[in-house]
């Protein structure tokens, strides 16, 4: 049995220095020998994992365009749609809103424009009635009118014939009483345009129920109207 207190015979005996060294030798040793352990293997990433980043990407990439996009300044114009190049403004009355069509062309004509429709018919003609106004206010009407021939020859020979003076020519809608516009009746008295395209030749008649006081001056007004009519064939056409 221990006696209290202890002696100093009682204590645990001490190693001696060189013997402690040799044990951390030995231990140091035999820790080299331990088998070194693999690094941990690299993480697979999935296509799902994939696609979540890709996504990560694209969302992020889209703030930042949007926030080093240029704000637009207060009360700046929105650009509008721009209407068909024309120096006249035209539009359909409501006694004739729609275009007009028939196939039988010399009925719709005049003098040696109807005897060549006679001897060529036409495949069909379609007319439309239009207004437009004057910088001073004068109101124009115009009568546009689109004959189809069967040959590109055939639509020569028809413009050409109209274009000279006293060989008649199509029916204008009031001429033909498709629309009433007092006093005028018939818009051959204003002025003339025509242009072919292909088998096509548009014919257009304008006039005004307000003449100025030279009718030459005006004739050449009612001419720069029709001229300028022939674009809208092509809405109708």
């Amino acid at each position: 049995m221990p006696r209290f207190p202890p002696r100093p015979t009682d204590t645990a005996p001490l190693y001696p220095a060189d013997e402690l060294m040799k044990l951390q030798s030995i231990m140091e040793s035999r820790q080299g020998q331990l088998p070194v352990q693999p690094p941990p293997p690299p993480r697979r990433i999935t296509w799902v994992g994939k696609a979540l980043a890709l996504v990560g990407v694209a969302v992020v990439s889209g703030l930042v365009w949007w926030v080093l996009q240029p704000s637009d300044p207060v009360g700046q114009p929105v650009p509008q749609p721009q209407k068909a190049a024309g120096e006249f403004e035209f539009t359909t009355v409501p006694q004739l809103p729609e275009p007009v069509k028939d196939s039988d062309c010399a009925t719709h004509a005049t003098s040696q424009t109807q005897a060549f429709f006679k001897t060529t018919p036409c495949v069909q003609l379609t007319r439309a009635f239009y207004t437009a106004k004057l910088p001073d206010g004068r109101v124009v009407y115009s009568s546009v009118s689109v004959v189809k021939m069967k040959t590109a020859a055939e639509a020569k020979a028809l413009r050409e014939l109209t274009q000279k003076d006293g060989t008649g020519n199509v029916k204008d809608l009031v001429l033909d009483k498709a629309v009433s516009v007092p006093p005028l009746t018939t818009l051959a008295n204003g002025g003339y345009a025509s242009e072919q395209r292909d088998l096509e030749v548009v014919i257009v008649e304008s006039d005004s129920p307000v003449k100025g006081t030279d009718p030459a001056a005006h004739n050449k007004e009612m001419k720069k109207v029709s001229a300028d009519a022939i674009r809208l064939a092509s809405s109708f056409a």
